[in-house]
């Protein structure tokens, strides 16, 4: 597998969190079990947002020509994920979330490994 391939997969991702995020941050709420405030429907917005510009990194990325182009995506992509990761584990460990929590830390931690594997392991097949 490419580097190119996981961008693609990742856009995937992206496209239905970031799209749910934005436009549906009730429903997210709903799903994860948090009541929602102005406030949590603000930053859930503006998380969909960020994800869909992460989204269009990734869309663009997979074609790009530049090797240290699609290495800079990665290790940003790498960065949010493992932040992705940590703020999950302690959210779901707090409580705070329902158990659909777990799966945000196995989506953010399957990239991170993957993004690090990219990054550290298989450099070349960037």
């Amino acid at each position: 597998m490419k580097l190119r391939h996981l961008f693609t997969i990742n856009i995937f991702f992206a496209l239905f969190f970031g799209i749910s995020c934005a436009v549906f941050p009730g429903l997210v709420h709903q799903m994860y079990g948090i009541t929602p405030t102005d406030a949590s429907i603000w930053c859930t917005r503006l998380v969909g947002g960020s994800i869909l510009g992460f989204g269009t990194l990734m869309w663009f990325g997979r074609k790009a020509a530049s090797i240290n182009a699609r290495r800079a995506i990665a290790l940003a992509l790498l960065t949010q994920d493992s932040i992705g990761t940590i703020a999950s584990i302690e959210i779901q460990l707090s409580g705070s979330v329902n158990d659909f929590g777990w799966s945000s830390i196995a989506l953010y931690g399957l990239l991170s490994l993957a993004y690090a594997y990219f990054i550290f392991i298989r450099p070349a097949d960037c």
